[in-house]
């Protein structure tokens, strides 16, 4: 897609739609739009005056421009209430418009900011939100049926007037596209079926996405892992036919020595719980599990782009959780590549397992600085919903700039504890941790196993097991599907710490 700042009058602007967002209970038509009103001889000012349109969030009316104006179509798009509108939510309903105008066959979408919207936030963030909810709808969940209702278009054009050619606006815009095609790339690979994802596949896909982008792309194999004496990893194997891998990413983007942030994403590419088999129930879904190391992937790739002025190591441990005679069974203990040993509890808590050994390999690489993503825990599911992102760490500073980096990708995240108070809920009495615990604060055990293996670098866990893909029927607020958790934060992220 390609995307810009426009300052022609919105009357005059040409495209298939023009969106008009609109504040719940805003009775009188905004200043910016009175002469593409006139044009088409005061419909919408008829519409707001009939409560015909309300402006609810999602709440959208196109309006036939009648070959009265250069668009087509005239298009209202509830914003809600003007007191909860933030920089996420105008990402969610401008994604869930494109989605809309995209199946009518729409390509060239123009966004009228009024001066109300407008200045929800700096004309950067506006820019940014409004590129990427755009950007963001061009993905398609239904990518794989040989058959749609309607031909499904991707909106190529977007141009946003309201914003008067601002400079830094510009430049997120230019951003924006870039994070928001990163997005999409790891959509499509968390919403691809196991079978046609393997850790095979996963490595395949990486070596196509890195061509041309400067990445240096490593892949360990088996042999690798018994030679780094990665236990953790090749015992959650043990259970597949499919062969684990470890996909490492590097960007050199800082001074040769100086500092290095890894990003550390789980790639289970299914998970069936191994022998403490999951519920059939939704068990289908289990082919996300590898939207963390996916997510790397994708920050990594918008990386490249991006050019900070950092050096970053992405570190993918893929595999599958299978139960079969090889696999790993509660009870066992196993040695990550630490030398740490670990008893096994539940061979369902497998992702914390080859997340081990992808934190010690970055530590042994010299990074400074980690943060590590996973679809990790029912639990943090049950605390947050699909609308945040988990966090856990242990350097307020990187959790500081961790929260502003969710700022600017437009992602929610709620930090939660871990308490010296916690302190002897990962002890085991014939190793020297367990995997798993007691059934409450589980998503905090997992951060605290974790923990145990950054040997005191600065780090934050983020568990995406809720935002990552986003199914309850009962939220009409987001745009369903997978979401490409993580990806923009950890770019982001990426460029605040080459910025201080």
């Amino acid at each position: 897609m390609q995307a810009r700042l426009l300052t022609t009058a919105p009357e005059k602007a040409e495209a298939d739609a023009l969106i008009l967002p609109i504040f719940e209970g805003q009775s009188t038509l905004p200043p910016e739009a009175a002469a593409l009103d006139r044009k088409l001889k005061g419909a919408i000012t008829q519409l707001l005056a009939d409560r015909e349109f309300r402006g609810k969030f999602m709440e959208l009316v196109p309006v036939h421009n009648l070959n009265t104006l250069p668009s087509k179509w005239t298009v209202l798009v509830g914003v809600g209430k003007a007191q909860e509108l933030d920089m996420v939510r105008l990402r969610n309903v401008l994604q869930s418009a494109g989605r809309v105008l995209r199946k009518r066959g729409h390509r060239r979408v123009t966004v009228l900011l009024p001066k109300d919207v407008a200045a929800r936030a700096g004309a950067a963030d506006v820019a940014r939100a409004v590129t990427e909810g755009i950007g963001l709808s061009n993905f398609d969940v239904g990518s794989l049926k040989t058959r749609h209702e309607q031909a499904v278009t991707q909106i190529s054009t977007l141009s946003i007037v309201g914003l008067d050619g601002d400079k830094a606006a510009s430049a997120a815009v230019k951003d924006a596209v870039v994070l928001a095609d990163a997005t999409n790339r790891i959509r499509e690979w968390v919403n691809a079926p196991a079978n046609a994802f393997t850790p095979t596949v996963f490595v395949e896909k990486v070596k196509e996405a890195v061509k041309g982008t400067g990445l240096d792309l490593k892949v360990l194999e088996v042999d690798d892992m018994r030679r780094l004496k990665m236990g953790a990893l090749l015992a959650v194997a043990r259970g597949s036919d499919e062969p684990a891998k470890m996909i490492v990413l590097r960007y050199s983007g800082g001074r040769k020595g100086g500092p290095m942030l890894a990003l550390v994403g789980k790639g289970i590419t299914f998970d069936s719980g191994g022998i403490s088999i999951k519920p059939a129930q939704n068990m289908e879904m289990m082919k996300s599990d590898m939207g963390g190391g996916a997510a790397v992937v994708g920050a990594m790739l918008a990386i490249a782009e991006l050019e900070p002025k950092i050096n970053v190591i992405g570190i993918v441990p893929t595999t599958e959780n299978m139960p079969s005679g090889k696999a790993i069974k509660p009870g066992d203990v196993v040695t990550g590549s630490g030398g740490k040993t670990i008893e096994i509890i539940n061979t369902d808590a497998e992702g914390r397992l080859i997340l081990s050994d992808g934190i010690t390999y970055a530590v042994k690489e010299g990074a400074t600085h980690i943060i590590d993503i996973a679809t990790l825990t029912g639990s943090i599911v049950r605390t947050l919903g699909p609308l945040a992102i988990g966090a856990f760490g242990n350097d307020p500073p990187l959790m500081d700039r961790v929260r502003r980096a969710a700022d600017l990708a437009g992602e929610r995240i709620w930090e939660l504890p871990t308490w010296a108070d916690y302190d002897g809920l990962i002890d085991s009495e014939i190793a020297d941790i367990k995997n798993s615990t007691v059934p409450w604060a589980g998503a905090t055990t997992a951060a605290l196993f974790l923990r145990e293996f950054v040997e005191g670098r600065p780090w934050v866990h983020l568990d995406i097991a809720g935002s990552a893909w986003q199914d309850a029927s009962e939220l009409k607020t987001v745009p369903r599907g997978p979401t490409g958790s993580g990806v923009r934060v950890m770019a982001q992220l990426a460029r605040l710490l080459a910025e201080s």
